[in-house]
């Protein structure tokens, strides 16, 4: 009796430690919508980090229409072809079409804009939009901090 209550016992405390280790385990999507009526040209130059150069992720679209329907997203990556990167400059450039939401980057455990940590692992440094409205162009922390909490796992920068 007393081997089977300790068994119970570990397996309650085993099954509360992944509960609560799965609870702070989140990643959160930043995203670029094209919220205007024309082709969004979009730039975005990586942080230089120790080794090759590497994408936070495959750059990846989305409908706005589907766009913080669940908490993960079904995003659709980009073939090759349909984006360009320029590892000597760190950079990669995407098209993306009216009414479409781009992934550039995906961080675990983000704390928010104003966590140190979070402002030292974001990955990029510039994003350059061009489109109807115009160019945008935002570097350093402006890069992070422009892009708008939807959820703790969505955020999302509006070019109108």
């Amino acid at each position: 009796m007393k081997t089977a209550l300790r068994t119970l016992t570990g397996a309650v405390v085993l099954l509360a430690l992944v509960v609560s280790l799965a609870a702070c385990s989140y990643a959160t999507e930043f995203v670029i919508v094209n919220d205007s009526t024309q082709v969004l040209w979009v730039d975005y130059w990586v942080k230089e980090v120790p080794g090759d150069f590497a994408l936070p992720v495959i750059p990846s679209i989305l409908p706005v229409s589907q766009l913080g329907s669940h908490e993960y997203q079904d995003w659709t990556r980009l073939e090759s072809e349909q984006y360009e990167i320029d590892a000597a400059q760190r950079t990669v450039s995407v098209k993306i079409m009216p009414g479409q939401a781009l992934l550039v980057c995906r961080m675990n455990g983000y704390g928010g804009h104003s966590d140190p940590l979070g402002a030292k692992e974001f990955p990029l440094a510039q994003i350059r939009m061009d489109g109807a409205s115009g160019l945008l162009l935002l570097s350093g922390e402006e890069a992070q901090t422009k892009f708008s909490k939807e959820s703790r796992v969505l955020y999302h920068l509006d070019y109108k």
